[in-house]
């Protein structure tokens, strides 16, 4: 009897472990491998063209160049604005190495205003991909608070293997959302 509730409690702490592969997973900071190109639901690409510090330098089809802060923020942004003073107040590489429970905060202010924002890495789990592959990902989740009750949340799915976002969404309190997803990869 006690010989078989040892095996069930092993089996059942096997079975955790198994099942939670996040607790103890952690990805060091690293850029795609040059030349990878990324395609998004929208058709647009991405093409890796190499590392600088904590930001990976891209390309869009096209040519025009940009580098992603600490695989988060780009900049320029999607709408070609610069982003430099908000990663600069953000500091985004902080989060580095990703693992579960890492937590940055942080202000920002611009043009008399000010914004607070917690970055975190909410959790490791396994996200559809391109060609209904299973990737294994980091979630990190970005909350921003603005000085009039503004809110937004943005949450970003980095894979470890391709050391890339596979899907990107942001949303916020007026009911307007964003999203990205990678549905090819090239290499």
């Amino acid at each position: 009897m006690i010989a078989t509730m040892r095996a069930s409690c092993f089996a059942v702490a096997l079975l955790a472990a198994v099942a939670s592969p996040a607790s103890g997973q952690t990805m060091e900071f690293g850029c795609p491998s040059p030349g990878t190109t990324f395609t998004y639901d929208s058709g647009i690409s991405v093409a890796a063209r190499g590392q600088d510090g904590m930001g990976c330098k891209m390309e869009n089809t096209g040519g025009k160049p940009f580098v992603v802060s600490a695989l988060l923020i780009s900049n320029p942004s999607s709408d070609g604005t610069s982003t430099s003073a908000l990663i600069a107040a953000l500091r985004p590489e902080r989060l580095w190495p990703l693992k579960v429970g890492n937590k940055i905060e942080a202000s920002y202010s611009a043009g008399g205003r000010s914004w607070n924002y917690i970055l975190s890495v909410a959790s490791y789990e396994k996200r559809m991909g391109p060609g209904d592959t299973l990737f294994d990902t980091f979630v990190v989740e970005m909350n921003e608070q603005g000085p009039d009750g503004q809110r937004s949340i943005t949450r970003w799915w980095v894979s470890p293997v391709e050391k890339f976002v596979i899907r990107y969404d942001w949303s916020d309190g007026t009911g307007k959302a964003n999203r990205a997803i990678v549905t090819a990869i090239k290499r």
